[in-house]
């Protein structure tokens, strides 16, 4: 499990970048405001797959969090949310369109 950094990269605040870390989960909830979560999970065929949780310390709504464009960690293309916000802490969950072709 990898933990990304976000960096605003507009003046409105709703397109992100995002930077590897060495950070654990636990430093990531407690010192950063936004941060994604990487996993990887195994596809039908058998294929190791990147997906990404996006974190907040303050509360999101559902509409505040599918307002947000984030990029990818790997290839800087944007993310789609292809999973719903599990509380207003715990949000999204992203893939790369990009990185999901290859």
């Amino acid at each position: 499990m990898a933990i990304y950094e976000m960096h605003k990269a507009d003046k409105a605040g709703t397109v992100f970048t995002t930077k590897d870390t060495l950070y654990t989960k636990e430093y990531a909830e407690q010192h950063m405001p936004m941060y994604l979560e990487g996993h990887l999970i195994e596809n039908e065929n058998g294929k190791i797959r990147r997906r990404y949780r996006l974190h907040s310390d303050k509360p999101f709504t559902i509409e505040a969090a599918l307002a947000l464009d984030i990029n990818c960690p790997e290839c800087n293309t944007r993310l789609k949310q292809i999973g719903r916000c599990l509380n207003t802490h715990d949000l999204g969950l992203y893939k790369c369109p990009a990185c999901d072709k290859n």
